[in-house]
């Protein structure tokens, strides 16, 4: 990206952050803070000790991309890491999605973002609520403004757990140490308890609806109900249906962003560099739709030229047409869109 692009990019981010606040996180002069202006990162290890020096900071230097820490130090501003002295780091869950079929990584539509959205609700409904025993207003939603979304967990309990115990999560949530032998020896019915009760339910499911091939169907549902498996477990598909019914129920979270228990997490309610959308806190995840409650620019054609091949783009309330190496004038939000993605430069 030209100098040109950068500062035009940076002029709307000013002007938004002069006209608005950002989300600030709880303990912020615990926080270390990045900042990039090219990378997502390109330098860390501030430390503010309150909003107003925060937003200061925002509205001088308009970065393209603001983080915070999920851990809290002593010293934020400390290098190296270990002079931070960590006092505890929050939990947080990432759900990105990649490989969508209509379009390359660069780019996002309707079907992916709605796959990133039942995953959150998958994350919320069918783990951390009744699995976890944290409670609805203990859990944060925000977009990251470009592909998915972050989870926030405010519970005590899940405040200071190191790495290791994050990672049990993780395997938690993508049913990893499941155990079939103990499925069976606890006969399991779908009123058991997390992993088991689902597995028992998607298998009787899969026998009733006749998804399995068996002559015994009446026989093992009776049996399966009461919670009998070893007729079931010794046929040729036990083991591959309970795999494809955990590969379907398991929730899928960038493990990464969980366990670095020094991560930076974009900070709710700044923009998104990349985008120029807002990473948006999501009170009503049914109702939000991310490529058009997040645009924050105003909707004033700019002139720019399309330098590389871009599919069909929706944003708004308007879908944008496939195009490549063309100039065109269009709506200050998606000219800056193809900017932050590097597919376009002013005209």
């Amino acid at each position: 990206m030209e100098i040109k692009e950068i500062n035009f990019l940076k002029n709307e981010i000013r002007e938004y952050y002069e006209r608005n606040n950002t989300h600030y996180p709880y303990l912020i002069e615990q926080r270390e803070w990045g900042f990039g202006f090219e990378k997502k990162i390109d330098f860390r290890h501030k430390k503010f000790d309150n909003h107003e020096q925060l937003k200061k900071y925002l509205i001088n230097n308009a970065p393209l991309f603001v983080s915070y820490s999920v851990a809290r130090y002593v010293a934020p501003e400390g290098k190296p890491m270990e002079n931070k002295i960590l006092k505890g780091s929050d939990l947080v869950f990432d759900i990105d999605i990649h490989g969508c079929p209509n379009h390359s990584d660069k780019f996002v539509c309707d079907e992916c973002l709605n796959k990133a959205k039942n995953e959150v609700i998958k994350l919320c409904e069918n783990f951390l609520e009744p699995d976890f025993g944290i409670n609805k207003n203990e859990i944060s939603i925000n977009f990251s403004g470009n592909r998915g979304y972050h989870v926030h967990i405010n519970n005590e309990a899940y405040k200071n757990l190191d790495k290791v115990a994050r990672m049990e999560l993780i395997d938690y949530l993508k049913g990893t140490d499941f155990d079939a032998r103990e499925f069976v020896k606890k006969h399991s019915t779908i009123e058991s308890p997390s992993w088991f009760g689902r597995v028992a339910k998607s298998l009787i499911d899969k026998i009733d609806t006749k998804k399995v091939r068996t002559t015994k169907r009446e026989e093992y549902l009776s049996e399966t109900s009461k919670g009998i498996w070893d007729n079931v477990a010794n046929s040729t598909w036990f083991h591959r249906e309970i795999e494809e019914s955990i590969n379907e129920m398991r929730c899928d979270v960038d493990e990464q962003v969980t366990t670095d228990i020094h991560r930076l997490i974009r900070l709710p309610e700044s923009i998104h560099g990349e985008t120029m959308l807002l990473a948006k806190t999501v009170h009503n995840l049914d109702k939000f739709d991310p490529l058009k409650d997040t645009i924050v620019l105003s909707n004033n054609n700019i002139d720019i030229e399309i330098i590389q091949e871009i599919p069909e783009i929706r944003l708004g309330d308007q879908i944008f047409e496939k195009n490549n190496n063309k100039k065109t004038s269009v709506p200050k939000y998606y000219g800056a869109y193809l900017i932050g993605k590097g597919v376009a430069r002013l005209g």
